[in-house]
């Protein structure tokens, strides 16, 4: 089943806030799923290499901001156009703490 992702724009300015560092979208990624990071980027059929934790909408419920792992190529994709995402991808919630211990 296809799943569609949008990036959220003007989220640069945003940092993790959780109390284990390192304190990058990545390892929040991380921390929050309990997985590895994948070796590459997350959008169907991208063989990029995972560079950062990008703040995307959920094409099911658009007012969530969830994290994934992308490329920049990914990660600077339009609001505007959706981004298929591999089959089983795991999101993690995007707000700017969570319980990481």
């Amino acid at each position: 089943m296809s799943h569609f992702v949008y990036n959220i724009d003007g989220t640069s300015s945003r940092k993790c806030q959780c109390s284990t560092p390192p304190k990058t979208w990545l390892a929040h990624w991380e921390r929050g799923t309990g997985l590895a990071l994948p070796d590459k980027c997350v959008a169907k059929y991208c063989r990029n290499e995972v560079e950062v934790g990008a703040h995307v909408r959920d094409d099911d419920d658009g007012r969530i901001v969830w994290i994934v792992p992308f490329c920049q190529k990914h990660n600077k994709r339009p609001s505007s156009e959706p981004i298929e995402l591999k089959d089983g991808v795991t999101m993690c919630g995007g707000s700017m703490t969570i319980d990481c211990a």
